[in-house]
C-alpha cells in the first residue's frame, strides 16, 4: 500500500474472553480504549483498528481497486486471523461484534459485506453518508446484503447532514435502527461506548 497508510491494531480487553468486539476508526480515539471501566465490566476481547491516511481513499484508476478496497480485504482476514484463535472456536463457528467510527465507515461495511453471518451485530457511530451519487448506490448495493443487527448512533445536536447520514444508513441496511444521543453535537466513542458494547456484545456483562 501507499508509504503514508498507516493501518494499526491492538487488542485490549479480557484475555481469553469468547466474544470478539471490532472496533475500526479513524484517528487518535481508536488508539486508546474510549472507556477502561465499560471494557472491564464487560468479558469481551476487543481488536481496535486504527485506519489514516491513504487506506480509506476512495480514488483509483477506473477498473482498478481502490485504496479503500484494499484495506477492506487487509481488514477482513485480520478478522479472520483473530477469530481462528482456540477462544472463538470452541464454542462452533465464530462471530464477532463490530463498532465502526466516523471516516472508516465505507471500509468497515465493505467489509462486514465480505464477512457475512461473522459479523452479526455493527454498532455505527457519527458515520457520514457518502459524498457521490455514484458511491452512494455503490454502497447501498454491497451492504443491502449484511444482515447483522445494526445500532446507529448521532448526537440529538449534530449538524442536519450526520442525522441524514443516520437515515440513510438505516434504509440501506436490512435491520437497523437509530438512537439520537441528547445534548450532544459531537458525538465521541467516549459518549456512547457502554451503549455500542451492550448492543454489539449482550449478554457478556460481568
Amino acid at each position: 500500500m501507499d508509504g503514508d497508510t498507516r493501518l494499526t491494531h491492538r487488542v485490549y480487553g479480557s484475555p481469553g474472553a469468547a466474544r470478539l468486539v471490532v472496533l475500526v476508526g479513524t484517528g487518535i480515539a481508536v488508539a486508546t480504549d474510549p472507556a477502561p471501566a465499560e471494557t472491564a465490566a464487560r468479558s469481551i476481547c476487543v481488536l481496535a483498528v486504527s485506519l489514516d491516511g491513504a487506506a480509506i481513499a476512495d480514488p483509483g484508476t477506473f477498473g482498478s481497486e481502490t485504496p479503500a478496497e484494499q484495506t477492506s480485504a487487509w481488514l477482513v482476514e485480520l478478522i479472520r486471523g483473530e477469530l481462528a484463535a482456540p477462544q472463538f472456536t470452541a464454542a462452533g463457528p465464530p462471530a464477532a461484534g463490530l463498532i465502526i467510527y466516523r471516516e472508516a465507515v465505507d471500509v468497515a461495511l465493505r467489509a462486514a459485506a465480505s464477512l457475512g453471518d461473522t459479523i452479526d451485530r455493527i454498532a455505527l457511530v457519527a458515520v457520514a453518508e457518502p459524498e457521490q451519487p455514484l458511491d452512494r448506490d455503490d454502497l447501498g448495493i454491497l451492504i443491502s446484503a449484511v444482515s447483522a443487527k445494526a445500532l446507529i448512533m448521532n448526537g440529538q445536536r449534530e449538524e442536519a447532514a450526520a442525522n441524514a447520514a443516520a437515515n440513510w444508513y438505516r434504509t440501506q441496511l436490512p435491520s437497523a435502527r437509530v438512537e439520537m444521543v441528547p445534548g450532544v453535537a459531537e458525538l465521541s466513542l467516549t459518549d456512547v461506548w457502554a451503549r455500542a458494547l451492550s448492543h454489539v456484545a449482550p449478554r457478556t456483562k460481568r
